[in-house]
C-alpha cells in the first residue's frame, strides 16, 4: 500500500520536501523524522547520506502545486 499526502503530517511533509531539496536542508531533518521517511519508503540510506526515494519524488511531483 502506498503513502499518500494525506497520510503525512505537516511536519512529515516538510521533512520530505527538505529531503527533496538536498543538502544542506536535508541534513537538518531530525533523526526520528529520518527513520519515519525510511520506514515509509520515501527515503533511502546511501553511504554518505539519506536521500529521497523514487516513491518520495513521485509524491512530491503529484502534490507540487498543493497549498496546504
Amino acid at each position: 500500500m502506498g503513502v499518500e499526502r494525506s497520510d503525512l503530517s505537516d511536519e512529515e511533509w516538510e521533512a520530505l520536501q527538505r529531503l527533496n531539496r538536498g543538502a544542506p536542508e536535508a541534513d537538518l531533518i531530525p533523526p526520528l523524522m529520518r527513520r519515519l521517511l525510511l520506514e515509509l519508503g520515501l527515503a533511502v540510506e546511501r553511504p554518505a547520506r539519506l536521500v529521497i526515494s523514487d516513491r518520495g519524488k513521485k509524491l512530491i511531483r503529484l502534490h507540487r502545486d498543493d497549498r496546504r
